[in-house]
């Protein structure tokens, strides 16, 4: 079985680097190559379109082949069957060389791009996995601070007056009618003591009715 390659494509590797180098001068002079299996590796042609064209036998193994390989380079050199298209085979070679390098390139380009995109999307995945971590933070926050509310307003029921009404959970216009109630009750309680003397007893209560007072306006200030 035989294949002819051209100088722009990629040629079988030989096993011995003197015919290596051989087919490398070849192939950068434009010759063709007929691969074929057996012990004649195959044949350099510099044209096989024209008529008695320079044709050089390589073979795979041999005795005195890197001598042999040798010859095949002068011949190579001087093959005139070249020398006249020889400006358009170094446009077909150097646009080759130049397909294959901007292929080369593209691959190089993709592969870094596709690395960006990996880096990527692992910062990605370590945002998301320190955002799954702070929202679960938040959730407990948030489930111990509810349950910190029902304790309180069940704290609240405990301590409500007689008389005031309070749902669950307590809506803001209750909550202001217990501030107005106290509020109310400190003015009455601070007219009461209006009258009593001076002494131990009617100053605490005094000092204790400006407490209350102070905590009416702070708890008021928190529905503007």
């Amino acid at each position: 079985m035989s294949r002819w390659y051209q100088p722009e494509e990629r040629w079988p590797r030989h096993s011995k680097p003197w015919w290596r180098e051989t087919l490398d001068m070849a192939r950068s002079a434009g010759w063709r190559l007929l691969a074929i299996e057996g012990h004649t590796w195959g044949r350099l042609v510099c044209d096989p379109d024209i008529d008695e064209p320079c044709s050089i036998p390589i073979f795979s193994t041999g005795i005195g082949g890197e001598s042999v390989a040798k010859t095949a380079r002068r011949t190579v050199h001087r093959c005139a069957h070249l020398k006249a298209d020889e400006a358009g085979q170094i446009l077909l070679r150097a646009t080759a060389l130049l397909d294959l390098a901007e292929a080369q390139l593209e691959a190089a380009s993709r592969c870094l791009e596709a690395a960006d995109k990996r880096a990527e999307a692992e910062e990605l995945l370590r945002s998301a996995a320190s955002a799954a971590d702070e929202a679960e933070k938040q959730l407990q926050e948030a489930l111990g601070c509810e349950e910190h509310s029902e304790k309180l307003v069940v704290s609240a029921f405990e301590v409500l007056p007689e008389g005031s009404e309070l749902g669950f959970p307590p809506t803001d216009a209750q909550v202001v009618t217990l501030i107005g109630g106290a509020a109310a009750h400190v003015d009455q309680a601070h007219e009461l003591v209006g009258d009593l003397p001076a002494g131990d007893d009617g100053d605490a209560l005094r000092q204790r009715i400006e407490q209350v007072r102070v905590r009416v306006t702070d708890l008021s200030g928190r529905f503007g």
